[in-house]
């Protein structure tokens, strides 16, 4: 199954602030989306404190930033969880590793990211909650 603009929505999260969540029951091994969307990269001292969070850590200077801060794409609200319901594949691909159903809310574990473990938070390090 291939999801379509109707197959996630943002809402408030209780893991943290705005979560993806799903529309519609989704099965597992069904291809979400790809990470092929624009992004930037920019330093890391450059960008307000209120917006890093919503940044990939490439180094200790640089981070991949949304295109945009105020129109960014929906797979920059997914939350972290040590047991996500989706993984990033080798093609960059965004699958379901789990039945979604609908309401459920869309989870990836940043680890997957691969961004330097000393730039991570606390609450997904590598062995971390």
């Amino acid at each position: 199954m291939e999801s379509t603009e109707y197959s996630f929505i943002l809402l408030p999260s209780t893991i943290s602030g705005i979560g993806v969540f799903a529309a519609h029951d989704i099965p597992a091994g069904s291809h979400l989306f790809t990470t092929s969307f624009n992004s930037r990269k920019k330093y890391i001292k450059d960008i307000p404190d209120a917006f890093i969070k919503y940044c990939i850590y490439i180094d200790n200077e640089q981070c991949l930033c949304p295109e945009r801060f105020d129109r960014m794409e929906i797979g920059w609200y997914i939350n972290h969880s040590d047991k996500p319901n989706i993984i990033l594949n080798s093609e960059r691909n965004v699958i379901a590793i789990a039945d979604i159903k609908a309401n459920d809310e869309i989870l990836i574990n940043y680890n997957q990211l691969n961004e330097p473990e000393h730039l991570k938070e606390d609450y997904y390090k590598a062995g971390g909650s």
